[in-house]
């Protein structure tokens, strides 16, 4: 197996896996004081996805932010990290309701190992029309009249 060794490389085949789920993705969407790396969108439901080599600590930290904005949440780690990251986290990705994906080095496959839950801290909602004027309002900054 190959290893991941950027987190940009986790980018296509999670968006992939969304999109062919009738998903529309966002990159590096800002949700409370973190930026989630990719929120997907579909009908009414806002999914955040971390994606990380390493640091589950961090991922899940990032996590729980997220389910302040998003109806529900991922963290994705490549393949060959899952068993130690299930193993020390398992039952707080659980009770938190957190996701987890992995992506296999070898065939870039996304597999969904736990479901998430709806979010119960959600208390403002990030949607389609609010990401696509934050961006407007960036790059209308930035042009001479």
């Amino acid at each position: 197996m190959d290893p991941f060794y950027r987190e940009f490389e986790l980018n296509k085949p999670v968006s992939d896996y969304f999109i062919n789920q009738g998903f529309k993705i966002f990159k590096e969407v800002k949700i409370g004081y973190c930026r989630a790396d990719l929120v997907a969108f579909k009908d009414d439901t806002a999914t955040a996805i971390e994606l990380k080599l390493n640091d589950r600590k961090k991922a899940i930290l990032q996590a729980k932010n997220y389910q302040f904005g998003v109806d529900y949440v991922y963290i994705v780690f490549p393949l060959m990290k899952a068993f130690s990251i299930l193993r020390k986290s398992e039952h707080i990705l659980r009770k938190e309701g957190i996701g987890f994906l992995t992506v296999n080095e070898e065939s870039c496959k996304v597999s969904k190992i736990i479901n998430p839950k709806l979010s119960k801290r959600k208390f403002v909602a990030i949607t389609i029309q609010e990401i696509q004027n934050r961006r407007n309002n960036r790059i209308n900054k930035f042009n001479i009249y």
